[in-house]
């Protein structure tokens, strides 16, 4: 199966191991990636907040791209990116003439986009996934947590329940991992706070890892690089404020997944954290 890839800004920067494991594991899973020639950034928050159409242009060119290319399927693995593109996609059809006109282009609204978790479920079927497990991650205790972009809002998404999705928990199940039940699995992160409101984003984190840790799980499992970043760079300020440790380790969704099939841990960039995964990963004699 041949796939369109958006890998965002985040995929070549921060989110340097989510891109990695992500090409390794649909490999093995049969999906052949191809990048969007000269694609540009989605236009994150900033354009979102700054000019509804910017921001809708901004991705479409990344469709328009991508349809150029021959490819009427594409994936974007990055949360925030997914929203941005697959929001381009669904309201191509009342802003097609504002759009085209930007991009001086004639862009037929052609291309779908699919987040990772659809890609694993929709067109790669869970069952291949399952013939595929070769070491289930029996006995590790997994939080799953989509955040807040890839199920809301829901007229854009059209993915899973926006408040209460179980896509990611069904693929851990099938994975093999125990997976904890938690109310927190839809909650922002507060990475759009990043830089002009740290404390918002420290309340927003510091309520995601407590609970995680309340219900006793070994690791927090996102789709989003933004989220993963967020809640690992800020636990040692989160701790600092709670007056006691977390050490709660935030892993990919395709890490496990990528060790589940029995892919080397060198491929999957497991150690580029500052909360390990590595010791609850042994002890659970995941590696």
């Amino acid at each position: 199966m041949k796939l369109g890839y958006y890998p965002g800004c985040c995929m070549e920067s921060t989110g340097q191991a989510f891109g990695k494991s992500t090409e390794k594991v649909l490999e093995a899973l049969g999906v052949s990636l191809e990048e969007i020639n000269d694609w540009n950034c989605c236009g994150s928050t900033p354009a979102h907040q700054a000019d509804h159409l910017l921001s809708l242009a901004l991705s479409a060119r990344n469709l328009v791209q991508a349809s150029e290319q021959g490819l009427d399927k594409i994936t974007a693995p990055c949360a925030a990116c997914y929203n941005h593109l697959k929001a381009a996609e669904v309201e191509f059809e009342s802003h097609a003439d504002e759009i085209n006109e930007v991009l001086e282009k004639s862009h037929k609204g052609d291309v779908s986009v699919y987040n990772l978790l659809e890609v694993l479920i929709e067109l790669v079927g869970m069952d291949k996934v399952k013939e595929r497990v070769s070491n289930p991650l029996k006995g590790l205790k997994v939080a799953p947590f989509y955040g807040c972009l890839l199920t809301r809002p829901a007229k854009v998404t059209n993915f899973d329940h926006p408040t209460n999705p179980q896509s990611m928990d069904n693929l851990l199940e099938v994975l093999g991992a125990d997976v904890v039940q938690w109310g927190a699995k839809t909650d922002c992160c507060g990475a759009g706070y990043s830089l002009t409101g740290t404390e918002i984003v420290l309340k927003h984190c510091g309520n995601i890892l407590e609970e995680a840790k309340g219900v006793g799980a070994d690791v927090i499992a996102v789709a989003c690089p933004l989220c993963q970043l967020n809640l690992d760079t800020r636990q040692s300020e989160v701790e600092k404020e709670l007056g006691r440790k977390l050490n709660m380790p935030v892993v990919y969704i395709t890490e496990l997944l990528g060790l589940s099939l029995g892919l080397p841990k060198s491929e999957l960039a497991l150690g580029k954290r500052l909360v390990s995964s590595k010791p609850i990963l042994k002890k659970r004699k995941v590696i």
